[in-house]
């Protein structure tokens, strides 16, 4: 299968994945700090949106420059754990953008400039 190989100690390629065309860009800066974070939580961390191609951006509403599109930003699920918690330790590892989305679970986190927003 193609991008099915790892490239962090937790973390395969195809994780990062376009969901839309199967496409993949994606910083080593970003997976180096998701690796940290994984290890201060010692959770599995599931990635539900990583590279999104032009196309499935627009499919799932992203905004036009979204760090999704430029291989910079992933949303992240961590099962039975606080998101004000995990945004704290991602703050921490280095990730700048970070989105609190609560009715849906997840942590949107980018290496964009520094900034904060909840939904």
């Amino acid at each position: 299968m193609i991008n099915d190989f790892k490239i962090a100690e937790n973390f395969n390629l195809k994780e990062f994945s376009c969901k839309c065309c199967g496409s993949v860009k994606i910083d080593s800066e970003l997976v180096e700090r998701l690796q940290i974070l994984r290890n201060r939580i010692a959770r599995p961390v599931i990635i539900t949106s990583g590279y999104r191609c032009p196309k499935h951006n627009k499919e799932v509403g992203g905004v036009d420059n979204s760090y999704h599109t430029l291989g910079l930003a992933v949303d992240i699920v961590v099962r039975d754990y606080d998101l004000e918690k995990l945004e704290a330790i991602a703050r921490a590892v280095g990730f700048k953008g970070i989105g609190i989305y609560k009715s849906e679970n997840f942590l949107h986190i980018d290496l964009g400039p520094e900034r904060r927003w909840t939904v």
